[in-house]
């Protein structure tokens, strides 16, 4: 009889630890609308650039302070903290900064009109 409860406990145990790690991949995903005919995107801390059959997404934040980049002058993403620059394939241009945005792993769905950001 004991047998039988200790064998419950770790039965409810391990399905709890389970769905907790399943809960955890699923928020290591996120999504966001996607529009292959917009060069550039900005999605909460995502950027999202297509050139010619290429998509990449780029994290949003600043390599110098994390600060988060919105938005563009000309052909470049500025930060708006401390003016660093970045091109078009997430390479500084202007310091301060002086590593790339990072590259996010993604995909787009099979309809075309999400992208998957992997983190």
């Amino acid at each position: 009889m004991a047998t039988a409860g200790i064998v419950a406990f770790f039965v409810f145990l391990w399905n709890k630890l389970t769905l907790q790690h399943l809960e955890i991949i699923a928020q290591k995903q996120k999504i966001y609308p996607f529009n292959k005919n917009r060069s550039v995107s900005f999605n909460e801390d995502v950027i999202v650039v297509n050139q010619g059959d290429k998509t990449t997404a780029y994290s949003a934040h600043c390599t110098h302070l994390g600060c988060r980049i919105d938005k563009m002058e000309g052909d470049r993403f500025v930060c708006p903290c401390h003016g660093s620059q970045y091109d078009l394939n997430g390479k500084v241009q202007k310091g301060p900064a002086f590593r790339n945005l990072e590259v996010l792993p993604s995909s787009i769905s099979e309809d075309g009109n999400t992208i998957i950001i992997k983190s």
